[in-house]
């Protein structure tokens, strides 16, 4: 017979897992028994509240329809900077200033970037923005029988520490052909422009922007 002692804590491999889980599960039960049971409710809370909210930002439209309702905001914002500084033209020859033409150029580049994103965002519907995408066209081809169009000027960011006598050119007969007939100029129409994909993009929004 063997002499060999047998050690209490030896036992089936089952046996000595179960107990090692157990002494696991009484060291956690401790950890939150020490909590205070007002700390534990606000964890509690805390994370169930936090669930909800990935679930509403998940599934809500609403997210998506807050996204856009800013983009179109923005769109319209720039929109009317863009019409002030025509206006501005319309009223003063600043043809030979750096700065409006600076200030033409970088509004003209964000609606560049605006009617970019929108004509993927509406690829589906572009009826939408018809009549942005035909007074950028009417913009940016003036004027029509010239080699040098202002739209070009304009995303090159003339004015800039670069002021062409071409573009000078351009802003001068804009500003000239109002003195003449504001009613019918030029730039009279592209107001008008202005205000009409300006009224298409506030019928979209889901509540009145002034």
């Amino acid at each position: 017979m063997s002499n060999r002692r047998i050690d209490p804590s030896e036992g089936p491999r089952d046996e000595r897992l179960y107990a090692s889980r157990t002494q696991e599960d009484k060291k956690e039960k401790e950890k939150y028994r020490q909590l205070p049971s007002s700390e534990g409710k606000e964890i509690l809370l805390a994370t169930f509240f936090s669930y909800l909210k990935k679930m509403f930002d998940t599934f809500s439209p609403s997210k998506k329809l807050a996204g856009k309702v800013i983009d179109q905001q923005t769109i319209i914002e720039h929109l009317q900077s863009f019409k002030k500084k025509l206006a501005e033209l319309a009223e003063k020859d600043l043809s030979n200033s750096p700065p409006f033409a600076t200030q033409l150029s970088d509004i003209w580049s964000l609606l560049f970037e605006d009617f970019e994103n929108v004509s993927v965002l509406e690829r589906k519907d572009l009826k939408e923005i018809a009549s942005f995408r035909e007074m950028m066209d009417i913009i940016k081809h003036y004027p029509p029988e010239s080699e040098h169009r202002l739209g070009y000027y304009l995303l090159q960011h003339a004015g800039e520490d670069w002021l062409p006598f071409p573009f000078i050119e351009i802003l001068k007969q804009l500003h000239d052909q109002h003195l003449e007939d504001p009613k019918t100029s030029t730039l009279t129409t592209w107001q008008t422009l202005i205000d009409n994909v300006i009224t298409n993009f506030k019928r979209q929004l889901p509540f009145k922007v002034g």
